[in-house]
C-alpha cells in the first residue's frame, strides 16, 4: 500500500518534511518556557520578599507583644502596689479614727475629771478659808484672853515656869518650860508652835523630847483643837524626861 500511495504522485521527501516540522512548536515551547521561568523567578522573588517582610513584621509583632507583656506586668505590679498602699492607708485611717475616738473619750473623761477637781479644789479652798478664819478667831480669842489674864498669867508663869510669847517668825508662838529640873530650875525648854495654817505644827522644838513624842502630841492637838491640853501634856512629857529616876 505504501508503494501505491507513492505511485499516486506524493513524493516521500515532501511528505516527511511536512510532517516533522516542529520549529514553530519549539519556538512556542521555548517562548513559554522563558515566560514560565520568568514567572517562576518573579513569583519566587515575590515570595522571598514577602517572607522577608513577613519575618520582619513577625519580629516587630513579637517585640510589640513582649513590650505589651512587660507593660502588663508593670501594670499588674503597679496595681498590686496601689492596692497594698490603699489597704495600708485604710488600715492607717482605721487606726487613726480609733485613736481619735480614744482621744475624744479621754478628753471627755479629762473634762469631767477637771470639773470634779475644780469642785473639789473649790470645796477644799472653802474649807481652808473656814479653818483659817477659825484659827484667826482662835488666835484673836487667845490674844484677848492673854490680855485679860495677863496678871494671872504672869503669876501662873512664875509658879509653873510656863511662858507663852510671840515667836520671831510671823504666825508662830514660843512655848517655854522651866522649873522642871531641881538642880537647874532656870533651864528653859522651848517649843515653837505654828498657828498660821489650818493645822498646827511644831517646826522647832527642844531635843529633850524625841520627835516621835512631839509628833504624837501635835496629832492629838489637831484632832481636838485644845491648845491648853496640848501645853499640859507637853509639860508632863518634859517632866517625865527630865526627872531622874529614883
Amino acid at each position: 500500500m505504501s508503494d501505491g500511495h507513492v505511485a499516486e504522485g506524493h513524493p516521500k521527501e515532501v511528505v516527511t518534511e511536512s510532517i516533522l516540522d516542529f520549529s514553530e512548536l519549539e519556538q512556542a515551547i521555548q517562548s513559554f518556557t522563558r515566560r514560565f521561568d520568568q514567572y517562576v523567578q518573579t513569583t519566587v522573588a515575590s515570595c522571598e520578599q514577602a517572607r522577608i517582610e513577613s519575618e520582619a513584621q513577625r519580629t516587630q509583632d513579637q517585640e510589640k507583644v513582649r513590650s505589651l507583656e512587660r507593660e502588663r506586668e508593670d501594670a499588674k505590679h503597679a496595681q498590686k502596689n496601689l492596692w497594698e498602699n490603699v489597704a495600708s492607708e485604710r488600715e492607717a485611717d482605721a487606726k487613726l479614727r480609733s485613736s481619735v475616738q480614744s482621744l475624744h473619750a479621754q478628753r471627755e473623761t479629762l473634762t469631767q475629771r477637771i470639773g470634779n477637781l475644780k469642785a473639789e479644789v473649790e470645796e477644799m479652798r472653802m474649807q481652808m478659808e473656814t479653818r483659817k478664819h477659825h484659827k484667826q478667831e482662835q488666835i484673836q480669842r487667845l490674844r484677848e484672853q492673854v490680855r485679860r489674864n495677863a496678871p494671872e498669867l504672869a503669876q501662873l508663869e512664875m509658879l509653873t515656869g510656863c511662858t507663852i510669847s510671840p515667836s520671831v517668825q510671823a504666825g508662830t508662838i514660843d512655848l517655854g518650860f522651866s522649873l522642871l529640873h531641881a538642880e537647874d530650875p532656870t533651864r528653859t525648854y522651848t517649843f515653837t508652835l505654828d498657828v498660821s495654817q489650818p493645822t498646827y505644827s511644831v517646826p522647832k522644838h527642844d531635843t529633850a523630847l524625841p520627835s516621835s513624842t512631839v509628833k504624837l502630841l501635835v496629832k492629838q492637838l489637831n484632832q481636838t483643837g485644845e491648845v491648853h491640853e496640848f501645853i499640859k501634856k507637853l509639860r508632863q512629857a518634859l517632866l517625865q524626861r527630865t526627872t531622874p529616876a529614883n
